[in-house]
C-alpha cells in the first residue's frame, strides 16, 4: 500500500511540473520593442521640446529570474541597479544616471526625438534593456521633467509588454510668469511745455533791461562831462 501511495505522489508531482514551468513567463530572445511617451498638462497634450534616450542596462538571466545590469559605459556607474520596485528608488537611480552622463561627455545617446503636436514621442526598434529618458529641451512655457527609467520588456500582470506606453514620470509644470519690477522712487519728473516757454521771454526781457540801464548810465555820464 505504501508503495502505491509513493507512486501516485510522484505522478502528481510530474503532472504539475509543466504547469508550474509554463506559469513563469520569460522574455522572447531577440524581440525588439518601443517606448511612447505622452506629455500632458491638465489632461491636455503639450507639444514642443525633445527627449533623449540612453540604453543603460541589458537583460540578465539567473536561474530563471530576469533582471537588468549596467551595460556599455554605464558599467563604470555601477555593477547593479538594485531594486527598482518603488517610484522613489527608480527616480533616485534615474537622477544618479543623469549626473553620470553629465560628468562623462563621451557617452553617446541612442536616440533623440522631438515631441509632436499630439504631445507624444515614440522610440522604435529598441533592443531589450533598461532605458533612461532625459528631456533635452522643454516645451515653451514649461519646466523640464525629471529623468525617468523605462524597461523593455515591461512586466504587467504576469505578461511581458514590448511596446511600452509611458507618460512622463513627472507632471509637467508651467514656468512662473516673470513680473515687471516696480519703478524706483525719486526719478526725474516729466516736464510740461509750461516750464519751457518763459525761458526765452525772460532772457529777452533781461537784455532789454540791460540795454535801457546801459543807455541811462551813458547819458548821465555825457551830461556830467558837458
Amino acid at each position: 500500500m505504501g508503495k502505491w501511495i509513493r507512486f501516485f505522489t510522484v505522478l502528481l508531482v510530474l503532472a504539475f511540473l509543466p504547469a508550474a514551468a509554463s506559469a513563469h513567463p520569460v522574455p522572447e530572445p531577440g524581440r525588439k520593442g518601443s517606448v511612447t511617451v505622452s506629455m500632458q498638462f491638465d489632461g491636455e497634450p503639450v507639444s514642443g521640446g525633445s527627449l533623449t534616450l540612453y540604453r543603460v542596462g541589458e537583460v540578465s538571466q539567473n536561474d530563471g529570474n530576469y533582471t537588468f545590469v549596467p551595460t556599455g559605459e554605464f558599467v563604470r556607474w555601477g555593477s547593479d541597479f538594485g531594486t527598482l520596485d518603488s517610484a522613489q528608488k527608480s527616480a533616485e537611480t534615474a537622477k544618479s544616471l543623469k549626473r553620470f552622463i553629465q560628468s562623462n561627455r563621451s557617452i553617446v545617446a541612442n536616440a533623440r526625438e522631438d515631441i509632436g503636436t499630439d504631445g507624444k514621442v515614440t522610440f522604435s526598434n529598441l533592443e531589450q534593456g533598461l532605458y533612461l529618458l532625459v528631456q533635452t529641451w522643454p516645451a515653451t512655457g514649461f519646466s523640464r521633467v525629471n529623468p525617468f527609467l523605462v524597461s523593455i520588456p515591461y512586466e504587467q500582470d504576469g505578461e511581458y509588454l514590448y511596446d511600452v506606453d509611458a507618460q512622463a514620470k513627472t507632471e509637467l509644470e508651467q514656468e512662473p510668469t516673470p513680473t515687471k519690477p516696480p519703478e524706483k522712487p525719486g526719478g526725474k519728473l516729466p516736464q510740461t511745455g509750461q516750464l519751457n516757454w518763459p525761458v526765452p521771454v525772460l532772457a529777452a526781457a533781461g537784455l532789454v533791461l540791460f540795454a535801457i540801464g546801459w543807455g541811462i548810465r551813458f547819458r548821465r555820464k555825457r551830461d556830467q562831462d558837458a
